[in-house]
């Protein structure tokens, strides 16, 4: 499997972003802490660099390009789809941004992992 790590590390970070964020107990400063900092990589960066990792293989851009992308990408994507889902009746709150993000990140992964060196049957 190409995306291993990636896979890996995503899922330790949601993971941690899901513990702090469910957890009933947020007035202990070092909760409000990790929440704060892996709140902010799932939702400001991760998002954005799987998405670049879709969109561009790595010989097409850099590591600097990527990081900046996903940065831009990210804080485009996820304010866009959340309100979006707004417009639905899904109420923009801690658990519906997760959960779109988390969406966002599966849906990604499954096709990095699955579809992206396969080539489609309508193509041939």
């Amino acid at each position: 499997m190409k995306n291993k790590n990636l896979i890996i590390y995503t899922s330790i970070i949601t993971v941690i972003t899901a513990i702090t964020l469910f957890l009933p107990y947020q007035d202990l400063s070092i909760l409000k802490i990790l929440r704060i900092i892996f709140g902010s990589i799932f939702i400001l960066f991760l998002p954005g660099y799987i998405l670049t990792m879709t969109f561009f293989d790595e010989s097409e851009i850099d590591l600097l390009e990527r990081f900046a992308l996903s940065f831009a990408l990210s804080i485009s994507v996820v304010p866009l789809l959340s309100f979006y889902f707004n417009l639905v009746w899904v109420r923009i709150n801690e658990i519906s941004v997760f959960c779109i993000t988390l969406f966002v990140i599966v849906s990604c992964i499954v096709y990095l992992t699955f579809f992206k060196d396969k080539k489609l049957w309508i193509l041939k």
